[in-house]
């Protein structure tokens, strides 16, 4: 195959794919050697391309060599493939180099109700996320580690289907920092779940009957996750204020907005069991989240201006830089693989 064989068969990109996923599906529908293909890209290898092991770099004009061998748009590819211009290229004289996955980076297994769908006969898809796991809507499963087999299916846990969604939107609303308020509330909900408070022997309890997975810690982020998009979501109501130096609710001026944590317990429907300890683990957010400009200097502010609750962010100390990884993102001490012990 060659950029200049006009018979060589397209492929479109999977919406996530990892680029050594693609190369591999391109080089399988042309019944070629991924070898062959990569030579195209100017990378000489005898080894093969695992796309859980090892990624496809490519610098600008790697993308567009790809693109053609795809008969693809180069638009088309910077969408669908994360990696394609976000991980950097070590050598700007090479179009591409293969290496292995950076820290941050999980390689998952495609849902098959996806692959199926496309009905190509190819391989299955591999998708280079930043967590440890994603949820697919359209089939309803939770994929979760390079196994297939490991996906859950969310038959009868609509509630998780219905955030996934929530959380979309919230990162279209917010932008990169949503993925940080997101990483802060699944650690909160880990709290409570680890601590036995809010809904862990509720709604928490009923969920992990269904998946047949009680007290499973690496079923967490699936068991908690429509209440962590919850808790996300009034997280960024709660940023939204601060970065005008603004409490919520227009309270008083102060470090830590109670009414907001009345308001999270109310939108939880859990404000007795919020009243009654699960506060403490938002308290310890809001400290970290506290507005530090003067209190004269706050009141003297303008009015924030027509519209400031719809569009994105810059993010806000302590988050800045704000890493790529979701389970990096947080800035709460504890952490969802790791016992919790006390608060500060």
């Amino acid at each position: 195959m060659s950029v200049l064989v006009a018979k060589a068969v397209g492929l479109s990109a999977v919406r996530g794919e990892a680029t050594s996923s693609f190369v591999a599906r391109l080089a399988a529908v042309n019944g070629l050697p991924c070898a062959d293909l990569l030579k195209d890209l100017g990378l000489a290898t005898r080894h093969e391309l695992n796309p859980c092991t090892r990624e496809v770099l490519l610098n600008a004009r790697g993308l567009g060599l790809l693109a053609t061998l795809a008969g693809r748009e180069e638009t088309h590819l910077r969408r669908a493939l994360p990696t394609a211009a976000s991980l950097p290229v070590a050598s700007r004289a090479r179009p591409a180099r293969l290496g292995p996955w950076p820290a941050g980076w999980t390689v998952l297994a495609e849902c098959a109700g996806c692959t199926a769908r496309r009905s190509d006969g190819l391989p299955p898809a591999w998708l280079a996320v930043r967590a440890s796991w994603q949820a697919c809507v359209r089939h309803g499963q939770w994929l979760h580690g390079a196994d297939p087999a490991q996906h859950i299916s969310l038959a009868g846990l609509a509630a998780v289907v219905e955030a996934h969604q929530r959380r979309m939107r919230l990162e279209r609303r917010v932008g990169p920092y949503a993925r940080a308020l997101l990483a802060d509330a699944l650690q909160v909900a880990g709290f409570w779940w680890r601590c036995r408070q809010m809904g862990s022997d509720t709604v928490w309890a009923a969920r992990e009957r269904t998946l047949g997975l009680v007290r499973r810690p690496e079923a967490l982020p699936l068991v908690v996750y429509p209440e962590a998009v919850t808790v996300a979501e009034a997280m960024a109501v709660h940023e939204r204020q601060r970065c005008w130096g603004r409490d919520f609710d227009n309270g008083a001026p102060g470090w830590v907005s109670r009414r907001w944590i009345r308001w999270v317990g109310e939108r939880l429907g859990m404000a007795e069991q919020m009243a009654h300890g699960g506060y403490r683990a938002l308290l310890t957010w809001t400290m970290q989240h506290r507005i530090t400009t003067p209190v004269v200097a706050r009141l003297a502010q303008k009015a924030p201006p027509p519209g400031y609750r719809s569009g994105q962010m810059q993010p806000l100390e302590p988050h800045r830089p704000l890493p790529e990884a979701l389970e990096d993102s947080s800035c709460l001490s504890w952490r969802l693989d790791g016992p919790v012990t006390s608060l500060p």
